[in-house]
């Protein structure tokens, strides 16, 4: 009896390590917790308050983080959509500042399959009226880089499930939600 006992216990405590050990290949437990990717970068700082300035129409800003999370941003957001190329960080700030997610791109670091299977999620959100900008930008360190307001998540492929998680988690996560109408989607 306790030598069936031992083997029960010693399935369970394998069936709970393999649980709790598994990983993808971002980084992010197989809880699907995004707070548990070692590579998300959250900022809690002066650039994330609600009181953030807008720049005079046309002028740029000195961003501490490029492609910039938060900080000041022109007073006209960038309309939500799939863009070929790089858009004014200034208008996607704003954006940002009501709820927008933003997939940056490396184009020489994906392959065409790539782009087109980021395009297909990005379509998508911006179907179900999620706002979503998804743009090159070639100053990128890695292919892909997540941001919404205060968050950023660097990604060495397209992997649909971090996206995916990352939109549950920090879409229309910012001081003026999407009802304060900031970033209309292109239709």
């Amino acid at each position: 009896m306790s030598t069936r006992i031992a083997a029960c216990a010693a399935l369970v405590v394998t069936a709970l390590l393999a649980v709790s050990c598994g990983s993808d290949s971002n980084g992010a437990g197989s809880s699907g917790d995004i707070y548990d990717n070692p590579a998300l970068e959250i900022y809690d700082n002066e650039h994330t308050t609600a009181t953030q300035l807008h720049l005079p129409a046309g002028a740029s800003a000195d961003y501490t983080v490029i492609p910039p999370y938060g900080e000041e941003h022109s007073p006209i957001p960038l309309t939500c959509g799939i863009y070929s190329a790089t858009p004014s960080f200034e208008m996607v700030v704003h954006a940002m500042e009501h709820g927008a997610v933003v997939l940056w791109y490396a184009p020489e670091s994906l392959s065409a399959d790539d782009i087109a299977a980021l395009t297909e999620i990005a379509a998508r959100h911006l179907n179900d009226s999620d706002y979503a900008i998804q743009a090159p930008y070639g100053g990128l360190d890695v292919p892909l880089m997540l941001i919404a307001w205060g968050v950023r998540l660097p990604l060495d492929s397209v992997d649909e499930r971090a996206i995916e998680q990352f939109f549950d988690e920090f879409h229309d996560e910012a001081p003026e939600h999407l009802t304060a109408g900031g970033c209309a989607t292109a239709r």
